[in-house]
């Protein structure tokens, strides 16, 4: 066990000295295992863990960023904004997983902030349950008054010899607590504003990073919620409702299949063609001839060889 009162890497900037790097990952600074912004206070080697605890003035502002290996934070105060595909609150007794070189960068509030930040070894990544766990971003708002994130600050105060088995048992079970949390899901309201959103522009569909914003979830959050509330994932209910509204531009004999699939937000006149022949049982072309037919037999016209094709 070791305990250190130097810092991993640079304490980052105050809000007001410029912003952060560009958003490219390939610009995102690249941390080795184990290390982390802030000024740490403390860090313990044992039991094939890692676990360090960093100090973060207010306002201050982490650049973009990744970490080699996967780890998990636990803010003990101050708390911050994550920013990722999306935005995330994560104030004091969140857990925050961190995956193996996901780029994301950090704004903390306008008090000190702390975290103890769980840096897994070989061994800890060969439980599956937990190696899956911390293969995506995740925000387990477990609260300050948790039992695990208790005890977890508690024993990393501790100065007694028992200190590395007792971080060992507080971070198995604050991890277990995190991966049981109640993912959060979109209200009805949040659904519908997603769905909003998509119908808007059908075309040109806003990304799930954006969706996700207005929906003021995780992207993946997001997704599962709205797969549970229509029985579809968001890309299925896009092309869904994009060839089902090319149904109407097939009566407009004035444009081409090409126009009609690129003006419904296809790549191409293929793509559309799957998935309308997927959805309707046939092909825009065969359904456009069959419209033709019902409308010429609607207005009392006979239909004369060589008129469709």
């Amino acid at each position: 066990m070791r305990r250190d009162e130097t810092s991993f890497a640079p304490a980052g900037t105050r809000e007001g000295d410029g912003p952060p790097p560009a958003a490219a990952p390939c610009d995102a600074a690249h941390l080795d295992p184990g290390q982390n912004f802030g000024a740490l206070t403390c860090e313990l080697h044992g039991n094939d863990l890692l676990v360090n605890a960093a100090d973060h003035a207010p306002r201050m502002i982490v650049p973009r960023h990744v970490h080699e290996n996967a780890y998990l934070c636990v803010v003990v105060a101050g708390g911050f904004e994550l920013e990722t595909r999306t935005r995330v609150a994560c104030p004091p007794g969140s857990v925050v997983a961190y995956p193996a070189g996901g780029p994301h960068a950090n704004r903390f509030g306008e008090v000190q902030g702390r975290c103890v930040n769980l840096h897994f070894g070989a061994s800890w990544m060969r439980d599956a349950a937990l190696r899956e766990w911390l293969a995506d971003f995740r925000h387990a708002p477990l609260g300050e008054q948790a039992p695990g994130v208790r005890r977890l600050a508690r024993e990393m105060a501790a100065r007694d010899g028992a200190a590395a088995l007792a971080i060992t048992a507080a971070a198995i079970e604050l991890v277990a607590e995190a991966m049981r949390a109640p993912v959060p899901h979109a209200t009805p309201g949040a659904i519908r504003r997603v769905i909003d959103l998509l119908e808007a522009d059908l075309a040109n569909a806003p990304s799930l990073a954006g969706l996700a914003r207005e929906a003021g979830l995780h992207p993946s959050h997001l997704a599962r919620s709205f797969r549970a509330a229509l029985g579809e994932t968001i890309g299925e209910y896009v092309r869904r409702r994009r060839v089902e509204q090319s149904l109407r531009a097939l009566a407009r004999p004035e444009l081409s299949l090409a126009e009609i699939a690129a003006e419904a937000g296809f790549a191409d006149q293929a793509h559309f063609g799957r998935v309308f022949k997927r959805h309707f049982g046939t092909t825009p072309g065969a359904r456009r001839r069959e419209m033709q037919v019902a409308s010429h037999r609607a207005t009392g016209v006979q239909d004369r060889p060589g008129e469709l094709h």
